[in-house]
């Protein structure tokens, strides 16, 4: 999607240029498009709003649920009705023609469905708070670091912040993995001393893979100078960007796939084994995982492995998570599209063919 809107600003800017190339031109200049530039740049907003409130949902909700719901939950108890009176006349054989239940995460509309209900109409933005203030904590402590040393220490200083803040993306998803509570934000989030050397070493696998994945492309976009474009002779064309970006991209999706993916699950696995034995949770969760979690109170750790929570994480949990991380690209793919051409529309209603004239000049 950014790329799309790269290259439509490009056009954007060529068609609004005031350096004309035949200067002996009679034909009077045209007023600057005002309006027209304003609603370009609105588009492009109200796309980054969609983009983000659907990449929320679905990207960090859903698949933090998918990531934990147990499919096969022996012990787990869903009311889906508080208000339903008892039938003891309803008990007995007739519960062995009931079909097994599909998990709650393998529809990303069930999803929704089953949040709405049980917490209500904002259920699907649960967390959002902690999520910002997170993500402006993280960005505090990197940006000096990012600024003095580029993408290196951007990187490094993004791998140390994500492990020291991990008790706040603990505290985020227990908010999303739990049903409503009335405790406070800040009473959710875990004493930082209690916390960090339980959950440092699955945050910093976390941190390191999210590195890996995003500063690769990244550096080989810089050292190849494949996004690159302008006037200079050796710029490229912004179809050339464009291009380049659709296989930076590929490679992404690639790495986010076996390197990403695994470390993201097996981090909210050992976060949501640390869940408060007063939280109850929103979806199906075996909090023993299969008996490998052994509470401190008996003298465990209260958490489980990184081995143990990637391992019980089963195939068929595997899946629909991938099903649920493909839906949400689609998705996402969908809506750039969609903007991209709302985008070119505005283009050659606005500007005619103006700004696609020569464009690899």
């Amino acid at each position: 999607m950014s790329a799309i809107a790269l290259v439509a600003e490009h056009l954007v800017r060529r068609s609004v240029s005031d350096t004309p190339n035949e200067p002996s031109d009679p034909e009077p200049k045209q007023p600057f498009p005002f309006m027209a530039v304003i609603l370009f740049y609105i588009t492009i907003a109200l796309l980054s709003v969609v983009s983000g409130c659907v990449g929320y949902v679905y990207g960090k909700v859903v698949t933090t649920l998918a990531a934990v719901e147990d499919p096969n939950p022996d012990v787990y108890v869903r009311i889906d009705d508080d208000h339903a009176p008892l039938n003891p006349e309803n008990t007995g054989d007739e519960t062995a023609d009931v079909p097994p239940q599909k998990p709650v995460t393998s529809s990303l509309k069930g999803t929704i469905s089953h949040l709405t209900t049980r917490a209500g109409r904002l259920a699907p933005f649960r967390g959002l708070v902690l999520y910002i203030l997170t993500g402006i904590a993280i960005n505090i402590i990197t940006s000096p670091i990012s600024a003095s040393f580029r993408i290196f220490g951007s990187a490094v200083a993004r791998f140390v912040a994500e492990i020291l803040l991990a008790n706040l993306r603990v505290a985020w998803i227990h908010i999303v993995i739990s049903e409503p509570s009335t405790k406070s934000l800040w009473s959710r989030i875990p004493s930082w001393r209690k916390t960090f050397m339980k959950i440092a070493p699955a945050a910093a696998l976390r941190s390191l893979a999210a590195q890996i994945v995003t500063f690769v492309p990244l550096t080989i976009a810089y050292g190849t100078k494949v996004l690159e474009y302008g006037s200079e002779p050796a710029a490229r064309s912004p179809y050339a960007a464009l291009s380049g970006g659709f296989g930076l991209l590929a490679l992404f999706l690639v790495l986010y796939v076996l390197i990403q993916i695994p470390a993201e699950v097996t981090f909210i696995r050992v976060a949501a084994s640390m869940l408060p034995e007063d939280d109850e949770t929103i979806v199906p969760f075996d909090r023993s995982f299969g008996g490998k979690v052994t509470p401190e109170i008996v003298g465990g750790q209260g958490k489980i492995g990184i081995v143990d929570a990637w391992k019980s994480f089963g195939w068929g949990s595997r899946m629909r998570f991938l099903t649920v991380v493909g839906k949400v690209f689609l998705l996402q793919a969908a809506l750039g599209l969609l903007f991209g051409v709302v985008l070119f529309a505005e283009i050659l209603i606005f500007f005619g063919n103006k700004g696609f004239v020569d464009v690899s000049a």
